[in-house]
C-alpha cells in the first residue's frame, strides 16, 4: 500500500507489488485480491496515461481542503461559481498558460456563459425574486 500510495501504479510499481504480494502470509486480507487488482488496474493505466495511476485519495482530499479554505474567505459565495476554482487549484499553472486564457475571456461574456452553463441555485433564484420585488415596489412608489 505504501509503494502504491507514494509512487502510484505503473509497470515498475506493479512488478514490485506483485513480488511483495507473493511473500504475504496466507491469512493476509490482501493476499487474494491484490494479484487480481494489480493487473486489472495496470490495464486501465497503460492506455490512459504515461503517468502512474493514483491509488490514493490524498490528492483529492488536499484539493478540497484548499477549496474549503477559499470558501471560508467568502461565506456568501455562490457555490456554482466557486466550483469553477477547482481546476485552477490543480497542477502548476504558468503565466504562459493563464495569460492567453484571461486575454480571451472578456468580462462581458462571463454572465452570458454563466447563464448558459451554470444552473441557478435556489438561493440565487430567491435573491433574484426579492430583488425584482423590491424594484417593482420602488417603481410603484414613484409612479
Amino acid at each position: 500500500m505504501e509503494i502504491l500510495k507514494q509512487k502510484g501504479l505503473e509497470q515498475n510499481s506493479y512488478e514490485i507489488c506483485e513480488q511483495l504480494s507473493e511473500e504475504l502470509p496466507k491469512h493476509s486480507k490482501v493476499k487474494k485480491p491484490l494479484p487480481r487488482w494489480l493487473p486489472q488496474h495496470l490495464e486501465i493505466q497503460k492506455p490512459t496515461t504515461s503517468l502512474p495511476l493514483l491509488v490514493s485519495s490524498d490528492i483529492i482530499e488536499s484539493l478540497f481542503g484548499q477549496f474549503k479554505q477559499i470558501l471560508e474567505r467568502s461565506p456568501q459565495a455562490d457555490m456554482n461559481r466557486t466550483t469553477l476554482l477547482i481546476p485552477a487549484l490543480c497542477g502548476n499553472l504558468s503565466a504562459n498558460l493563464v495569460t492567453p486564457a484571461l486575454n480571451r475571456a472578456r468580462h462581458q461574456d462571463l454572465p452570458i456563459w454563466e447563464q448558459e452553463n451554470i444552473p441557478y441555485t435556489i438561493r440565487k433564484k430567491r435573491q433574484a425574486f426579492f430583488r425584482d420585488l423590491d424594484s417593482q415596489k420602488k417603481r410603484e412608489k414613484y409612479s
